[in-house]
């Protein structure tokens, strides 16, 4: 799935209205919240892409206890990141 710039410019513009409507004594945890959100909002947003690897890309990796270093020979599946 591609990257989807609204869904992080929705999360990002709830965030900051949050930490607009916070009163000066409430500031600090407002900010900490607003941190937080964005914090979830890119992490998110990065990890909703598929990446695939075209067929004769190097790439590395471990298995095991020894690094690995190969060429991919058919289009991988896309990836999960965790």
């Amino acid at each position: 799935m591609p990257l989807i710039k609204t869904v992080l410019a929705t999360e990002i513009f709830f965030a900051l209205q949050g930490l607009t409507e916070a009163g000066p004594e409430q500031r600090e945890l407002a900010q900490i919240a607003f941190a937080d959100a964005m914090a979830f909002a890119i992490d998110r947003y990065i990890k909703s892409a598929t990446i695939i690897v075209k067929p004769g890309q190097v790439v590395t990796g471990t298995a095991g206890p020894v690094p690995v270093i190969a060429s991919t020979t058919t289009p991988s599946s896309p990836a999960t990141i965790i």
